[in-house]
């Protein structure tokens, strides 16, 4: 190990004490990690904030302002100034841009996040783009009820009060999102839906009901446009479960996949028993 990367491992072995770092990191001065976060080799820290129970992969990159905590990263992701996470479970090779808030997720490898994105228990599939200031997980109120306020059936104080002994109506539901999902900018999508794999949500979409596997769907509230293939080749496609390929594999794949005949794409991933 160079003298530089030793004195530098040294300095933060003192300046962070109880936290476990790999080899190869480089922390700036005014980084704040909390006793019991855990961060892998070749790390770029420039100012964030990790509270404990936080574990980072190899090669991960915070920028100044982003705050974590209780969250697990794969290797080399990348989270932007100011955004935060919290009991989260990211895979690798992910992008969180500026002003990012994640709570409960769950997010696959290979996907992004766009600026202001908020997500609130939220389960995401690998290869997912979402786009700016989309909000998913934004919690329910009771429609046949007296008040739709939280005071009358929840224990949650979100006022810093509560009328209710306990709670009884479910303010969350999980979303479900499936693999290789486009979703565009300003699009609202509502608790407890769930998203096929490979579907398209159009920019500015209130989603308020399940879509199906490649379905284009937009407008308030979301309607069906059009499927993206025929369902003979959804199938295939969902029987081929590409996202689940390790790098190699997906290496080997993309100028198969990166052309507009997917019935050419199937053909070959079939021949060559690629699964």
């Amino acid at each position: 190990m160079p003298l530089l990367a030793q004195l530098r491992r040294l300095i933060y072995a003192f300046r962070y004490r109880g936290v476990k770092l790999g080899d190869g990191c480089f922390i700036r001065r005014d980084t704040i990690i909390q006793p019991g976060v855990i961060i892998g080799s070749e790390a770029r820290l420039a100012g964030p904030t990790l509270y404990s129970g936080t574990r980072l992969g190899h090669g991960a990159k915070l920028a100044s302002g982003a705050r974590i905590g209780n969250s697990t990263l794969g290797d080399n992701c990348t989270i932007e100034t100011e955004a935060t996470l919290s009991n989260s479970t990211l895979e690798s090779h992910i992008g969180i841009q500026p002003g990012a808030m994640l709570d409960q997720v769950t997010l696959g490898a290979y996907s992004y996040l766009g600026r202001e994105v908020v997500l609130n228990d939220v389960r995401l599939g690998r290869f997912c783009s979402v786009g700016p200031r989309t909000y998913i997980g934004a919690g329910e109120h009771p429609v046949d009820r007296v008040s739709t306020s939280p005071v009358f059936y929840s224990t949650r104080r979100q006022c810093g009060t509560t009328f209710a002994p306990e709670t009884s109506f479910a303010e969350r539901r999980t979303v479900h999102i499936g693999h290789d999902v486009w979703i565009g900018a300003h699009v609202f999508i509502r608790d407890g839906v769930t998203i096929g794999n490979g579907a398209i949500i159009a920019a500015g979409a209130v989603v308020t009901k399940d879509v199906p596997a490649y379905a284009i769907v937009g407008g308030v509230p979301a309607k069906p446009i059009r499927q993206r293939f025929t369902a003979g080749i959804v199938a295939r496609l969902e029987t081929l479960a590409w996202w689940n390929w390790d790098e190699a594999k997906l290496a080997k794949a993309q100028p198969h996949m990166n052309q507009t005949a997917p019935e050419a794409f199937l053909a070959w991933a079939e021949a060559n028993r690629i699964s």
